[in-house]
């Protein structure tokens, strides 16, 4: 989270065949109100992402029919993700029609968000300051370094 603004950091990385395609770590646009709404929001930025690889593929190989796989640390986010609209109305009615848009490709097949313990996230490598001990086994899960 930037201390200046209190907007959280949003990160990603594809990884494909063990090494790391596509990363990318940004501030949010907005100031989330919760850890679950800033996840949630992560959850969006990394499906449009996503996307451009679900077409290439599809390019490449013909229809996917298998939904990709966006893993998550916060089981609320998850929950939101992929409730159904209304389900969290009075908690969530504040969040930008946009940021909804995980949603809805959960409920077409395109993705399916999956938990992932915080000590596994590969991502986190690119939120936030970690102690050596952790940031070294997430840069050889990244396959940016051999193991």
């Amino acid at each position: 989270m930037s201390l200046e603004h209190r907007k959280a950091i949003s990160g990603y990385a594809f990884i494909l065949n063990g090494a790391a395609v596509s990363w990318s770590s940004k501030q949010q646009e907005i100031t989330a109100l919760s850890t679950t709404e800033a996840e949630y929001i992560a959850l969006t930025y990394t499906a449009k992402e996503a996307m451009w690889y679900h077409y290439f593929l599809a390019e490449l190989f013909g229809p996917i029919s298998i939904p990709f796989i966006i893993y998550s640390d916060n089981q609320s986010a998850i929950s939101l993700a992929h409730a159904e609209l209304g389900q969290f109305h009075a908690r969530t009615k504040h969040i930008d029609i946009r940021y909804h848009f995980i949603r809805e490709k959960i409920q077409e097949g395109t993705f399916e968000v999956i938990y992932c313990p915080t000590s596994e996230m590969t991502a986190d490598i690119l939120t936030k300051a970690l102690a050596s001990f952790k940031f070294k086994p997430l840069v050889e899960a990244l396959g940016l370094i051999s193991a």
